[in-house]
């Protein structure tokens, strides 16, 4: 009995087997094409759209180059297990979604080797064009520049409406990261990996401008364009405890080798998830933003505010506003205060103005060394001529305030009338040139109009008090206004009064007081241009007129005007020689200019044959040897006031130098007076030579 029980057991155990293998066989043969169909439309990138936060994503790949590649074949690591690891984290994906776990913004990380089933690293290298720029892949993912970096390190979707892109933003976290000195290193932020010079003649501030100029000049790039990056980078210490928790790998963040291997080799996480975004680009330019550095000075006050008031052209009552065209060119402050000079506060700032040369003194010395560097040694003497002019007339116009408000200040209040409010306004400005310190040097042509319209507002004020007051102008003790183009680098041009000019003595003072501009006498070219600055025609063309009557020369007659120094001779009324033309007198010094040279406007320059018209015809051969003479005896004094012993009397050195500068203003070799002009250089020189 037990054993029949047991084996009709057995054979139902059997029969079920049986059963459940041909249910596995049916449901097998049934779900398998189901699983397929499953597993196959799961791998689509239509799927991947199902969840609606994936919508954005999915409408940016398919604008993109790689809309014809399904998400699978980048989202996956190639080969079966990365195909099992992608449905786990697919399928993990989509039950948060389902359960309403998800947060708004999807992470995915994209491996190298799935980047690489495509694009070969050999076919990556060499340069190619990234909007403008050329670009390198191997450099980046062959060699180790400190991190080793992914394909995703820059190609990432930092906007959802730009997929697998790469962000400016993100080179220039890498390339403009400060060192730990806070400069940009070299190696990684040289204008010249990306950038070439422009070729083409831009127009700067309404002037043209050739980066070739100074490029071949060895001027830094950032010497201009110090403000085209902006922002350190630095990680703030609550983004990483907007992830972390552990106060151990908070502790790590002062190790960026360990930093970078975590988040940027290991894993992929954005650059801006740890790091302030750095911006790049040329920042714009205006008057309205008057200060410094970030234009910080805008709103707040800084000990070089005047100064960069003064560099940006702004602040003066009765002043358009003019921004320094090195201003415009974007040139900083660090390419001239570089320190190239040792020694104190930089080129005379505070000198003698007062105001804020004690901040001054703080920064890094700057003097014409530095001009030199940028504009060549053509600009010598260029900012010695600026300081000169803004520095005397400041001091000059200072006094004459403070002698004015002392006055002011006896008076009664109700006599003082609108003088009061002219003499602040020019105090205002006076106070700004005084407190900029630079004298001229950051903006020399609208420290001069400051100074102008404090002048002004100084004679107005003293017509205000006293209509009839006899004294001299205000305005007087700076120098003639030039031609606005050229009032950039020439403003006190009169100070070398008088030049000499093909033997006669020139007076710019003169012609810009009549209000000719410098384009009437000189050639127009830019600065740099063999032609620059070269007189437009020879000066004998000057008579055309000087010797013709019109507004600007009433009186053609009047040699005076121009040639002082040969009527002095021909007459005999040198000033300050005494002691050596002593007994001396002038031999024509009743004949008047028109007797050799003739009637204006038909003037000419005698020769020796034509002074025998008066004179016996020995006289061509005396005339000649005045000449020599003359030339021998200034050669002879040149070489002794350059071979003058040490301790020579400084009275003889300045005589035989006022003599020869006498000799060579006449320009007539002698003609003029001979026994005046021998006098001269024969008692200078019995001076200077050994007895």
């Amino acid at each position: 009995m037990p054993e029949h029980r047991f084996g009709r057991i057995g054979r139902r155990v059997e029969i079920g087997a049986r059963f459940v293998a041909l249910g596995t066989i049916l449901g097998l043969a049934v779900l398998a094409p189901t699983s397929y169909v499953a597993v196959h439309q799961s791998s689509t990138s239509d799927f991947c759209n199902s969840c609606h936060i994936m919508e954005p994503y999915h409408e940016s790949w398919g604008n993109s180059a790689h809309s014809d590649i399904t998400c699978i074949e980048c989202h996956f690591d190639p080969g079966t297990m990365g195909t099992l690891k992608g449905k786990f984290q697919a399928l993990t994906q989509l039950t948060k979604y389902v359960t309403r776990t998800a947060g708004t913004r999807p992470w995915a990380h994209v491996s190298d080797a799935s980047c690489l089933q495509c694009h070969a690293l050999e076919h990556l290298e060499g340069p190619l064009d990234f909007d403008g720029i050329a670009f390198d892949h191997g450099p980046h993912l062959l060699e180790l520049r400190g991190h080793q970096l992914q394909c995703v390190t820059c190609h990432s979707q930092v906007l959802i409406d730009d997929h697998f892109t790469v962000q400016k933003d993100v080179c220039y976290t890498c390339h403009f990261m400060p060192a730990a000195d806070g400069v940009i290193p070299e190696a990684t932020g040289d204008c010249r990996l990306c950038h070439d010079s422009p070729t083409e003649t831009l127009e700067v501030a309404g002037a043209p401008f050739v980066h070739d100029t100074w490029v071949e000049a060895g001027v830094d790039c950032r010497a201009c364009h110090a403000d085209a990056v902006a922002g350190t980078g630095r990680v703030l210490m609550q983004r990483c405890k907007s992830c972390h928790g552990q106060p151990e790998l908070i502790a790590q963040i002062t190790s960026p080798d360990v930093i970078h291997r975590a988040h940027v080799t290991d894993h992929k996480v954005e650059c801006f998830e740890c790091h302030v975004e750095i911006t790049h680009g040329l920042a714009p330019t205006s008057a309205e933003h008057a200060a410094g550095a970030g234009d910080c000075g805008s709103c707040h006050a800084t000990p070089h505010e005047p100064a960069f008031r003064m560099y940006a052209g702004t602040g003066a009552i009765g002043v358009e506003d003019q921004p320094s065209r090195m201003r415009d060119t974007r040139v900083t402050c660090e390419a001239c205060h570089t320190g190239r000079l040792a020694g104190g506060p930089s080129g005379g700032l505070g000198g003698g103005l007062g105001g804020a040369s004690a901040a001054h003194a703080r920064i890094a010395v700057s003097g014409e060394v530095d001009c030199l560097h940028c504009h060549g040694v053509a600009f010598g003497g260029m900012l010695a001529e600026w300081q000169g002019a803004v520095g005397g007339g400041a001091e000059e116009l200072l006094a004459r305030a403070d002698e004015l408000r002392r006055y002011l200040d006896a008076l009664e209040s109700n006599a003082v009338g609108d003088a009061g409010r002219l003499l602040s306004e020019a105090e205002h400005n006076l106070a700004l040139v005084r407190d900029d310190g630079s004298r001229g040097a950051h903006n020399v042509t609208y420290a001069l109009d400051t100074l102008r319209a404090a002048a002004e507002r100084i004679d107005g004020a003293w017509a205000e008090l006293e209509p009839g007051r006899e004294a001299p102008s205000a305005l007087a003790a700076l120098p003639p206004r030039t031609d606005a183009a050229c009032s950039t680098c020439h403003v006190a041009v009169a100070a070398a009064d008088p030049l000499m000019l093909e033997g006669g003595a020139f007076q710019h003072a003169s012609h810009l007081g009549a209000g000719l501009a410098c384009s009437v006498c000189h050639l127009e070219a830019q600065f740099g241009d063999a032609n620059h600055g070269l007189p437009a025609f020879s000066r004998d063309s000057c008579v055309e007129c000087h010797h013709t009557e019109s507004e600007l020369v009433p009186d053609p007659t009047d040699c005076s005007s121009c040639h002082a120094t040969q009527i002095a001779f021909l007459e005999g009324t040198l000033t300050d020689f005494d002691e050596l033309l002593a007994g001396v007198t002038a031999p024509m010094a009743e004949k008047g200019c028109e007797n050799c040279h003739g009637e204006p406007p038909d003037i000419m320059n005698p020769s020796a044959p034509l002074c025998a018209l008066c004179h016996d015809d020995t006289y061509a051969e005396q005339f000649e040897d005045w000449r020599t003479q003359t030339a021998e005896l200034v050669k002879r004094l040149e070489l002794a006031l350059f071979a003058a012993a040490p301790g020579t009397a400084p009275s003889a050195l300045d005589a035989a130098r006022r003599a020869l500068d006498a000799v060579a203003a006449d320009g007539s070799h002698g003609a003029h007076a001979f026994p005046i002009t021998e006098a001269l250089l024969r008692g200078a020189l019995e001076q200077l030579e050994p007895k």
